[in-house]
């Protein structure tokens, strides 16, 4: 919809998906999205819990550097995967609404 000329609607966009190719039309692609979540998560995760024992985080007082440093890498490590999964999915958007003109 943001790379076509057309203005429609959402749920005028929906009946033409739905009429195309049914309710399985609308999880077309999960699984370009789930392959850059799934890890993109567990990085996050993964580095969270390894920080929190290295810096000695407890959660029962509020130590600012400690949060600040925790929040910064675990976001980074999640970037890291999702940032590249995210450009891939555009791309192919990007190229199925050019073919389909």
């Amino acid at each position: 919809m943001q790379a076509g000329q057309s203005n429609l609607s959402f749920m005028k966009t929906a009946r033409i998906l739905y009429k195309e190719e049914g309710f399985k039309r609308f999880w077309k692609g999960a699984n370009v999205v789930a392959s850059g979540v799934i890890p993109a998560h567990a990085a996050q995760f993964c580095m969270y819990e390894v920080l929190k024992e290295k810096l000695h985080y407890n959660n029962e007082e509020y130590e600012f550097l400690s949060t600040m440093t925790i929040g910064a890498c675990t976001t980074f490590a999640h970037d890291f995967f999702i940032a590249p999964s995210d450009v891939i999915k555009q791309r192919l958007q990007l190229c199925k609404q050019l073919t389909a003109r």
